[in-house]
């Protein structure tokens, strides 16, 4: 079952856990540019949790941009960094927003979709609040990658399995909903310099699905990690991210 983040401690540990480095978080926000619709004026970024990409896609298109989450602990993370100017923060479901008919540019959303409860739901308010030609960009992990820390947590599989769409279903959903699919591609990004830092920001238990295992099988497997990263010269530890792009009233590619 999904994370309820208010009643975990990830929110105090996310941002050292999964915060991205200048050059990966420009990585990405170089790639929505290049799906954006042109000049958004309204941007809303969907399960914005800690707001690491908030502020972020503010400053980049020179945008006002609404964050919503359901955490209000999450969201309190994210007022404490930033706050006034072009950004907002709201408390709602994503199967419920508050926001107007056409009154939105572009959705960001980031690492949401296995969290929600109804897909189908959230899909069709995306349609509702996206003008024409509006545009929502997902990065979301899906089914068929495969983690790099999966060979020392075997058990997160069968959340993967059960819990992550496959690239096939992302598509249908927001295809059910209205929304035509203008894009998708698989990125491959660092999330870590060493396989020590990437065992350092392991325990901080920030992931939803290492936040689920049983104490002893995180331990054990996080004493594992670290046998393996003792001695080895440094290296770039990735991950792969699919990257979809959809629009209201496009033609599809």
């Amino acid at each position: 079952m999904p994370v309820d983040y208010d009643k975990t401690r990830i929110a105090a540990t996310y941002d050292a856990a999964r915060g991205y480095r200048p050059e990966v978080l420009k990585q990405w926000l170089d790639l929505v540019a290049a799906h954006a619709p042109s000049a958004p004026a309204l941007i809303v970024d969907l399960g914005c949790g800690t707001g690491r990409f908030t502020q972020p896609l503010a400053a980049r298109f020179d945008a006002k941009v609404i964050g919503i989450d359901p955490s209000e602990r999450m969201l309190d993370a994210a007022r404490a960094k930033h706050g006034g100017g072009r950004v907002e923060f709201r408390q709602a479901s994503a199967e419920k927003l508050p926001l107007q008919d056409g009154s939105v540019d572009m959705i960001f959303m980031s690492m949401v979709l296995h969290h929600l409860p109804d897909r189908p739901a959230t899909a069709r308010e995306c349609h509702r609040i996206l003008r024409n030609k509006g545009r929502i960009c997902v990065r979301n992990c899906t089914r068929d990658i495969v983690y790099p820390q999966s060979r020392f947590f075997p058990g997160m599989r069968p959340m993967v399995d059960a819990e992550l769409p496959s690239s096939e279903d992302v598509v249908a959903l927001f295809a059910a909903a209205g929304l035509r699919s203008r894009a998708h591609e698989i990125v491959t990004h660092t999330v870590a310099a060493s396989w020590q830092e990437f065992a350092d920001k392991l325990a901080l238990r920030a992931d939803s699905f290492l936040a689920r295992l049983p104490d002893r099988e995180f331990e054990a497997g996080l004493v594992a990690l670290r046998a393996y990263a003792t001695g080895r010269a440094p290296e770039a530890i990735t991950e792969e991210i699919d990257f979809f792009v959809f629009e209201r009233g496009g033609r599809a590619q």
